[in-house]
């Protein structure tokens, strides 16, 4: 269980109320993905996915965040991040809209897996080497289309953001195929007093339901996504990439190491 859990200030009563909100807004989502979205209409598709994620943040009661230059949509986006939470997708996303790699298990999420899959949500199942290559290969075609970005958390699991895990650098073989430019992303959750806290952390045991009620019920909640400068991948080997992403992420989440 996460350290400062006790930081939670919010009632059941009011906690409740904002994960039913949450829940209508979900309901809101599907019918927008079913009837509204087509998956070859990008713009409209970043559109609707930017305004829904950051009225989600707003109903949980995050304050969400922004510094440093968004992304260059004239040449391929990759863009790679710390991940802490769950959450970490819908900041992003109310940030700069995104197309995520996630891992297979999320596709079987109720609710939150059909509307990644809606939207276009790279699944891989990275204990296969075979899916790997299918997907990267994915990936490169993705990133060919105009205004179309890319996200994966290289670190491949969830931490309470505390620490940068080894980032894999076989998830940065579609960058150096697309010859993409690389924008890292740290992505950090503040309480009410700007320091780290690990309430919003999807860790250990904690299920997705257990997890929301835990956010819902802490005040003062911040969000904070810093884009990094982008830089060029030609002439580089994937591990080069995968190294120099991690130790410009690792430089504002771990200034001290």
């Amino acid at each position: 269980m996460p350290a400062n859990a006790g930081a939670n200030s919010f009632g059941p009563l009011l906690r409740a109320l904002k994960l039913a909100r949450a829940t209508l807004l979900l309901l809101q989502g599907v019918l927008i993905a079913m009837f509204r979205l087509r998956r070859d209409d990008v713009r409209r598709r970043n559109r609707h996915m930017q305004r829904w994620c950051g009225r989600l943040l707003d109903i949980l009661g995050l304050e969400l965040e922004h510094e440093g230059p968004l992304p260059d949509d004239s040449t391929p986006v990759f863009i790679v991040a710390n991940h802490v939470s769950w959450l970490d997708i819908w900041a992003i996303n109310a940030v700069c809209p995104t197309l995520f790699v996630a891992k297979a298990e999320i596709r079987a999420w109720p609710v939150f897996g059909w509307l990644a899959a809606r939207v276009g949500t790279l699944f891989i199942e990275r204990s296969r080497r075979a899916d790997t290559r299918r997907v990267n290969d994915r990936i490169v075609a993705r990133m060919a289309v105009s205004g179309e970005r890319i996200a994966v958390f290289p670190e491949g699991t969830t931490t309470d953001g505390s620490v940068l895990l080894p980032f894999h650098a076989s998830l940065f073989q579609p960058a150096v195929s697309a010859q993409a430019r690389v924008h890292p992303v740290a992505i950090r959750y503040l309480d009410r007093n700007g320091e780290r806290t690990d309430v919003p952390a999807y860790i250990d045991d904690l299920s997705l339901v257990a997890s929301m009620w835990r956010i819902a019920g802490m005040s003062g909640l911040r969000v904070r996504v810093e884009f990094l400068s982008a830089f060029d991948v030609t002439g580089q080997h994937r591990r080069e990439v995968a190294a120099q992403a991690q130790e410009r992420i690792g430089r504002v989440l771990v200034p001290d190491r």
